[in-house]
This record gives structure tokens, C-alpha cells and sequence, in this order.
């Protein structure tokens, strides 16, 4: 082959395309603004973005949660009696309606691991990903559990105590 041909055409020397040519095709040919939807940067913005929406509609499911015990539920029918109501009924109302939030909570964590799973196109999730979900599990077990234990204080008195932390498992 000689030194400077395409090797498709023996014999013939590859032309330029002229002066200036390198300045009209940048000017024509533009790099995305966007990076591609299968790009890293375009599966992170995803997920991010999905685990941000995530994040607002639970903060009411959060907050709903947060420092309940069974003086929440005593509050309840503490106050059903200053109105003249059914203190237990204001109870098993309250209980009802957070038993409702919990199971809202639950399904927004399905879909959001759906929402993710999409997001990351047949990848792995990220590790900040996998922690998130994780985590957000942790919280919903947490709420369900500080409501079993509020509801069984209310009901019938202190729970029995910790277990000791002489124990050698």
C-alpha cells in the first residue's frame, strides 16, 4: 500500500477536503445537549430523579410516624371525650387510618423499586440506590412497628422489658 491511501483503491492518495472544511462541519455537526438516554449520566438523572419524587410523596408517611406512641393514641381519646365522642372509637379511627398510611407507604415503595429497576435499564442499582430502598424498608418497618407497639401500650400497659445485654449472643 502506499503511504497515504485508503487502502479501498490501491494507487490513488486520499484528498483533503480543503481548507477551512474542519470549521464548516463543526459548525453543522453539533455534540447532544442531552446525553443519551442509555449513558451513566442519563441513568444516574433517572434514578436520582425517581428517588427524588419518592422522597416528597413519603415525607407525609414519615412525618404521620414519627414519635408515635401510646400517648398519640391517648391524645385521641383524651380528646374524643372533650367533644363528647366514643374515645375508643377515636382510637381504632386513628389506628385505621394509619394502618391505611402504611399500606400507601408500602405500595409507593414497590413502585418506586419498579420505578428504579426501569431507570437503571437492565443494570445493577447503584450502590447509593440499593441503600436508599433499603433504608426506606427500614423506616416502613420502624412505622409499623412503633404502631403495634402504641396500640398494644395503649391497650394493655407497659410491654415486657429489653433483653438484658449480659447475654452472650
Amino acid at each position: 500500500m502506499n503511504p497515504g491511501s485508503t487502502g479501498a483503491r490501491p494507487g490513488r492518495a486520499r484528498r483533503a477536503l480543503g481548507p477551512g472544511a474542519d470549521r464548516a462541519l463543526s459548525d453543522t455537526i453539533r455534540s447532544p445537549r442531552t446525553p443519551p438516554p442509555w449513558s451513566p449520566a442519563a441513568v444516574d438523572t433517572a434514578l436520582r430523579t425517581a428517588w427524588e419524587e419518592f422522597e416528597q410523596r413519603a415525607e407525609p408517611w414519615r412525618d404521620a410516624f414519627d414519635g408515635l406512641d401510646e400517648d398519640v393514641l391517648a391524645e385521641a381519646a383524651a380528646e374524643a371525650r372533650s367533644f363528647g365522642t366514643d374515645p375508643a372509637g377515636a382510637v381504632d379511627e386513628l389506628v385505621r387510618g394509619l394502618l391505611l398510611e402504611l399500606d400507601h407507604w408500602q405500595h409507593a415503595i414497590g413502585e418506586l423499586g419498579l420505578r428504579l429497576t426501569a431507570a437503571a435499564q437492565d443494570r445493577p442499582l447503584p450502590a447509593w440506590a440499593a441503600d436508599a430502598g433499603r433504608t426506606e424498608d427500614v423506616r416502613w418497618r420502624q412505622a409499623r412497628q412503633a404502631l403495634i407497639e402504641a396500640v398494644a401500650r395503649h391497650h394493655h400497659g407497659p410491654l415486657p422489658t429489653a433483653v438484658p445485654d449480659d447475654r452472650p449472643w
